[in-house]
């Protein structure tokens, strides 16, 4: 008689390994039909998993315990390693943002996410941006710890960066059923605007790379060519059909779920390369809700002929590997004081989450606008700015706690004061809305300032309309000449995320608290939270 355990890991294999629909290359090479009789690889993959050790509640935050949630890096090593038991032509691969995003993180930092790549049975992984979050002195000191090889073929680091040295490869042979099969790591590009790379990190352009490592690898004889890269869906796209060679690309960075409808595309994106050969693009989601699983037949030029696979949803009545487990408790004892402090509460039903405030209005992003602005204006503040990006969690029902704020801003940013012009804030709004479908990470969370937005129309022309709003909410137009003292976080000061403009505000003088404290002090003063003014952001189309 099998145990609960053997049945449970036989029936993930199954859903893992199960084909789902096969496409047929046109021959050219191997047998009649176009199938060959190459290797058949099974890729297994994550992105973006941000630090969900125990999963994620129905609101999309991270659950800190396990209970009520689905996913978690606890369920992925237990799906992976219940793969690996039965096939031998699996591999494992991350494609980056390990770092950030839950409070396991904001206190535990990257010495967590070491012993938990120890336990998750990943062959290779490539860096996100928010592996940057720290500096590169503190991710060298992750390079060094973590057992899993991290790939970053693009990576130049200049004299002068402590990550000259630290132990990223450019690419990696692994045998699988006696076929080589090379992996190519492509890290996040933007880690000096997008988090905390020093000024010597350099890269190299992305489709060089990989054309360059492509040659290197067909030179030692490697026809099964993967590249992990996080960059997001759109570059890997345009990546699979400007370089011939590179069979699979496993992508990060844009939270892409790829499946059923709703969702960003079919499971795998098919584009095919200069020379006709078909190129099978994946991507998981985030947070380490979902396992990607590819399967992939070569011909014997090592073309893929046909695959099958989907980004498998990790249920909650799916085990935690009990190594991931025991981590989890430990480090969940490092929480309870966070948890336990209680600094107000709401009763609203407002959309709230990750993805929702990168998308129009969000709760979270209202309340620490509003408190951003509450701040500054005694300092003379007429406005707030808060990018979609740095929201990393819900505003909790009830009660909410010291934790829960921290769930939310978990990086630390500190509250600065700038005077712009008009058209300066202008520019800044437009920039919020520049990415597809007027949405994104860079969208603006504002007090004190309301637009709206077409988004059919050209980037840099969809704001068709922005207004200054006083204390008691009365409107006059945003004037392109006039002078606005604003409240916002030091990353968009420093021009983070591509905002170029708001680095060239002028420096108006005041103590810079820390983001999340002048939110909990909000929260305190204003328990119940009241429901915030709406139609900050309107969108027309």
């Amino acid at each position: 008689m099998r145990s609960t355990r053997e049945k449970w890991a036989l029936s993930v294999t199954a859903a893992l390994l199960a084909a789902f629909l096969f496409t047929a290359c046109a021959p050219q090479g191997g047998t009649p039909d176009g199938r060959g009789d190459g290797l058949e690889l099974v890729v297994l993959h994550t992105n973006d998993t941000h630090s969900f050790l125990a999963g994620m509640d129905s609101r999309g935050n991270a659950s800190l315990d396990g209970r009520n949630s689905s996913g978690g890096l606890g369920r992925v090593a237990a799906a992976m390693k219940a793969a690996r038991r039965n096939r031998d032509n699996v591999i494992a691969l991350d494609a980056g943002d390990q770092f950030q995003g839950t409070l396991f993180y904001s206190v535990n930092k990257w010495p967590m996410i070491a012993e938990v790549d120890r336990v998750v049975p990943w062959d290779a992984m490539t860096l996100g941006n928010h592996e940057f979050d720290e500096g590169c002195a503190e991710l060298s000191r992750f390079l060094k710890q973590t057992p899993v090889p991290v790939l970053a073929a693009n990576l130049t680091p200049e004299a002068g960066c402590s990550l000259r040295g630290s132990g990223t490869r450019a690419h990696l042979v692994k045998m699988v059923r006696g076929e080589k099969v090379g992996i190519v790591g492509l890290a996040n590009d933007e880690v000096k605007t997008l988090s905390a790379a020093c000024g010597h990190t350099a890269f190299s352009q992305a489709r060089d790379t990989l054309e360059r490592e492509v040659k290197a690898l067909e030179t030692q004889g490697v026809k099964h060519i993967v590249a992990i890269t996080h960059l997001g869906l759109p570059e890997d796209r345009r990546l699979a059909r400007s370089v011939n060679g590179v069979d699979v690309i496993v992508g990060g960075h844009t939270h892409s779920y790829l499946g059923p409808s709703p969702s960003d595309g079919p499971y795998p994106v098919v584009e095919h390369a200069p020379n006709g050969d078909p190129v099978l693009v994946v991507t998981a989601g985030r947070g380490a809700k979902y396992l990607g699983e590819l399967t992939v037949r070569f011909d014997g030029r090592g073309v893929p002929c046909s695959w099958s696979g989907s980004a498998v949803k990790l249920s909650s009545d799916m085990p935690v590997d009990p190594e991931v487990q025991r981590l989890i408790d430990r480090y969940a004892v490092t929480l309870t004081a966070l948890r336990a402090e209680v600094v107000g509460s709401q009763h609203l039903s407002l959309p709230d989450g990750m993805e929702l405030c990168r998308d129009g209005d969000c709760l979270s992003g209202m309340v620490t606008a509003d408190a951003m602005l509450e701040y500054g204006r005694p300092h003379g503040a007429v406005a707030a700015l808060c990018n979609g990006g740095a929201l990393r969690a819900a505003l909790p029902a009830g009660t909410i706690t010291r934790g829960d704020v921290l769930s939310v801003h978990p990086f630390g940013n500190a509250v600065l004061l700038r005077e712009y012009s008009g058209a300066q804030l202008l520019a800044a709004l437009e920039h919020g809305v520049s990415g597809e479908n007027a949405r994104g990470p860079q969208l603006l969370q504002t007090a004190g300032l309301r637009y709206e937005v077409d988004g059919s129309l050209p980037a840099g022309q969809r704001v068709t309309k922005a207004e200054v709003l006083d204390a008691q909410g009365r409107a006059t137009p945003l004037d392109p000449e006039g002078r606005y003292v604003t409240a916002l976080a030091d990353f968009l000061a420093d021009g983070g995320d591509g905002y170029a403009m708001l680095k060239q505000g002028r420096v108006v003088s005041a103590p810079d608290p820390l983001v999340a404290d002048v939110v909990e002090q909000y929260l305190k003063t204003h328990n119940p939270l009241p429901e915030p003014r709406l139609g900050r952001l309107t969108r027309l189309r």
